[in-house]
């Protein structure tokens, strides 16, 4: 497969993003509850031991010295953790956009191999089965996804900026097929492409419905290739190492009759609500710009492949209609609300159309002059080691 990204490129030289030479050592999972338990215990051992180390010292400054010891280790750690997260700060391929990536290249593919293996287990259990070579739905998403996958040197000249040489060389393209009615789809970080079956129901047939097909598919390839996956991990990290620091602060500061005076459900319930307050304030907004970000280079990549950018918008106009009233507040979600993201995609049309003109020649209308699904070269490579 490495060979095949390289033929891609028609065997150049692409230029590399710069990075910085620290590289994270590998780790193993943690467990969540674990961690916050161990910092409700750290917290209350400071407590105890620093009671004991100011037994001798006056009421009036014990409790200065105390709370100042606090707020002088909780601050070196915080400024730690600081240094560790800009020191793990990247540009973002495309975009330029500075994001988190603390886990390597080789950790993501091995987290996508297991949820590989987690969902063919699930899907098994539950009956849900993988459409075969013969279905005719699946040759057309193939031939999509395989446009796609050939336009991606074509983006970049466009845009005239590169993705990563290893991210592109790990990919293990493959296209799946489930027959579930669910309009959705996804691209595991090793490159596994997984599309529903009502997702095709709600594109519909004919040339609208396979650019409406080809920007869903290209979003969710631009979040592999952008490694959304990897700075999700990262994030999850960050955030739990965020939500223990401050959860060793409180239990630290935390008076000794404070469950006599507040009860357990009570300290669980402002534990409850401070995890909450973190994923809306430090995850979820992060979770909406990678959406955007996917939407952009998604509709640039179906462009580059010439399809028609336009049915993008009209896409998310109809989902916007069929979940209208089922969605949360875009403050409490992890995506950007359906109908500004076809806001959004509406004002990125030119630019689209721009790199349309450039690469297919296409007429006013924005269609492209000639449409082929016929595959030959890398696409028939491609397709070979599908099935």
């Amino acid at each position: 497969m490495a060979l095949l990204a390289r033929r891609a490129w028609g065997g150049r030289i692409r230029p590399t993003i710069r990075r910085r030479p620290f590289r994270s050592v590998p780790r193993r999972d943690a467990n969540p509850f674990v961690i916050r338990i161990g910092a409700i215990f750290a917290g209350r051992l400071m407590r105890s031991a620093a009671n004991s180390y100011l037994k001798g010292i006056p009421k009036h400054k014990r409790r200065r010295y105390f709370v100042g010891g606090v707020f002088l280790l909780s601050g070196s750690l915080g400024c730690g953790f600081a240094g560790y997260y800009y020191w793990h700060l990247t540009p973002c391929p495309i975009t330029g956009r500075q994001r988190y990536l603390s886990i390597s290249r080789d950790e993501e593919i091995k987290v996508a191999q297991q949820i590989s293996k987690h969902q063919a287990d699930s899907w098994k259990k539950e009956g849900t089965k993988c459409l075969g070579v013969d279905d005719p739905r699946v040759e057309r998403v193939r031939d999509i996804s395989v446009r796609l996958i050939r336009a991606l040197p074509t983006l970049e000249l466009a845009v005239e900026q590169s993705l990563e040489d290893k991210v592109i060389e790990s990919m293990e393209w493959s296209v799946t097929l489930v027959d579930k009615k669910v309009a959705n789809a996804h691209v595991l970080p090793n490159g596994e492409i997984y599309v529903f079956t009502g997702l095709l129901d709600m594109c519909g047939e004919g040339s609208d419905g396979d650019s409406m097909l080809a920007n869903v598919i290209g979003h969710e390839i631009s979040h592999a290739l952008l490694r959304h996956g990897g700075e999700r991990l990262s994030k999850r990290n960050s955030f739990l190492a965020a939500q223990s620091l401050i959860t060793f602060m409180v239990w630290t500061l935390m008076p000794d009759n404070v469950f006599d005076v507040l009860g357990i459900r009570t300290i669980l319930g402002m534990e409850a609500i401070q995890e909450q307050l973190l994923h809306i304030v430090l995850t979820l907004p992060n979770s909406r710009d990678q959406e955007s970000e996917a939407d952009y280079l998604g509709l640039l990549l179906s462009s580059a492949a010439c399809y028609d950018p336009r049915q993008a918008a009209i896409l998310w106009e109809r989902m916007s209609k069929v979940h209208e009233g089922k969605e949360p507040p875009e403050l409490l979600s992890t995506h950007p609300n359906p109908s500004k993201r076809a806001v959004q995609l509406r004002e990125w049309q030119d630019k689209a159309f721009s790199i349309q003109r450039d690469t297919c020649g296409c007429n006013s209308r924005g269609r492209p002059k000639r449409r082929s699904h016929g595959l030959t070269g890398l696409g028939q490579q491609f397709l070979s080691l599908l099935h």
